[in-house]
């Protein structure tokens, strides 16, 4: 009794975790909502329109990642606040013009014949729109990041899902088919950025203080994020696109569509998980960065301790128990779903213990060594694709290459996360001795 006592005591004292709860609450009841609302999408929407959507979504996922030139993920990393607004504005413009730029890309280049889907040829314009929600949701998250107001992260997402939903089930009705799921997606992305604008305006920002001569000062200061940063960041929303694409092109739509389901279905832990971590880990790993390189090291691996815990008893009972879930939740049509889920959940389950760990780049600035993870994780993906396109013929035996593959490339990702700290620790300590 005493030692259950002292770990509640521990679990609600400790502030990472505690910030974490307050994520994880807001993405649960997205994700019960998901839960709830995907048996009805299955069945108002077929795998055909739900493979084309996960090539949209995997274009704007790729783009999404590079849509502010990576400036946003260092809005939470200055110590004064006018710095921090100065690279919020500057990521909102560069989004702006970047919505722009793809709007004109999509509709004068045949971006859908490249992919093998030329049913979203008349809608591929809806991109731009999605960017731009998209983008601007991301850059108003990064600054809640630096407040450290984890409620309006966890409302603000509860509104773009919950909006996104209820949109894509209401046109699912009205038998709109797979313009009803990209107009719902459209919808989604929107209303989260209005309802976050809503939720920070209680934030006071110093619009009187904005000039050029600071915005070209963070421009500058921060050069290293578009330079550096954001090819490893394009390089990982590639490496986690491409199998869509390799499947939709290589075999059908159909099993894109299955495979959606499995990683919608994923997804939850992981966004339940993974995703919170990282906000948390973002946050807090920049103020362990700054009081020590020790408090920093022990700060990742505790971080380590608990996501593969949480991670590995979550992935493992949905993976056991998915067979024979999906066809009865999802109908008999989805049932390839389930078998695709237990080949993936080795992947999210890597992916949740590492993910967070990304953010040790930017806290430290050795972006190059992200690049150069980031770059093997890429190389072993398309070795995956490769392999799987010429020795494999069936989808389960190319998602499995795929899945190990990525699997080993987030590990050695892991292992960078470690090494640029133990690199700073190092040059800390020498700084410390040579004075």
């Amino acid at each position: 009794m005493f030692l259950f006592k002292n770990w509640k005591r521990k679990l609600t004292t400790n502030h990472f975790i505690k910030s974490l709860s307050v994520l994880m609450a807001g993405t649960a009841l997205s994700n019960v909502i998901l839960a709830v609302t995907t048996p009805l999408m299955t069945r108002l929407y077929t795998p055909e329109e739900f493979g084309n959507l996960s090539v949209f979504l995997s274009i704007l996922f790729s783009v999404s990642v590079i849509a502010s030139l990576l400036y946003d993920s260092a809005i939470p990393l200055p110590e004064k606040d006018i710095d921090a607004f100065h690279l919020f504005i500057l990521s909102s413009l560069i989004v702006i013009g970047m919505s722009i730029v793809i709007l004109i890309v999509v509709v004068f280049l045949p971006v859908t014949a490249f992919f093998d889907v030329p049913v979203l040829g008349k809608h591929i314009w809806l991109l731009s729109l999605s960017l731009l929600g998209i983008g601007l949701f991301h850059i108003l998250n990064a600054w809640a990041l630096r407040k450290e107001d984890y409620q309006s992260i966890s409302k603000a997402k509860l509104i773009m899902n919950g909006s996104q939903i209820s949109a894509q089930i209401m046109l699912g009705f009205s038998q709109l088919g797979l313009i009803g799921l990209l107009i719902g997606e459209v919808m989604g992305r929107i209303a989260g950025t209005l309802g976050y604008l809503k939720l920070l305006k209680k934030d006071e920002v110093p619009l009187k203080q904005l000039n050029m001569k600071e915005l070209k000062k963070v421009t500058k200061r921060y050069k290293s994020f578009p330079l550096i940063s954001s090819w490893s960041a394009l390089l990982n929303s590639l490496g986690n696109q491409l199998p869509t694409f390799f499947l939709a092109a290589h075999f059908d739509p159909k099993t894109a569509g299955w495979f959606f389901l499995a990683q919608k279905i994923l997804t939850v832990p992981e966004g339940l998980l993974g995703f919170s971590a990282q906000q948390v880990y973002l946050s807090q790993s920049a103020q362990q960065a700054r009081a020590s390189p020790e408090r920093f090291m022990s700060f990742f691996w505790d971080t380590i301790k608990k996501m593969f815990v949480m991670g590995i008893i979550v992935i493992g009972m949905i993976a056991f128990i998915a067979p024979y879930a999906v066809k009865i939740v999802f109908g008999q049509q989805w049932s390839e779903a389930g078998d695709f889920l237990q080949i993936l959940s080795i992947l999210y389950l890597m992916k949740i213990i590492v993910n967070p760990l990304s953010a040790n780049f930017y806290v430290t600035e050795a972006l190059k060594y992200q690049v150069i993870s980031e770059i093997i994780r890429f190389l072993l993906i398309c070795l995956s694709i490769f392999l799987s396109a010429y020795y494999f013929e069936s989808p389960e035996a190319s998602l499995t290459c795929i899945s190990l593959m990525s699997s080993l490339g987030y590990l050695v990702n892991g292992l960078f996360s470690w090494y640029v700290i133990k690199k700073c620790f190092v040059k800390t300590q020498i700084g410390f001795k040579s004075n």
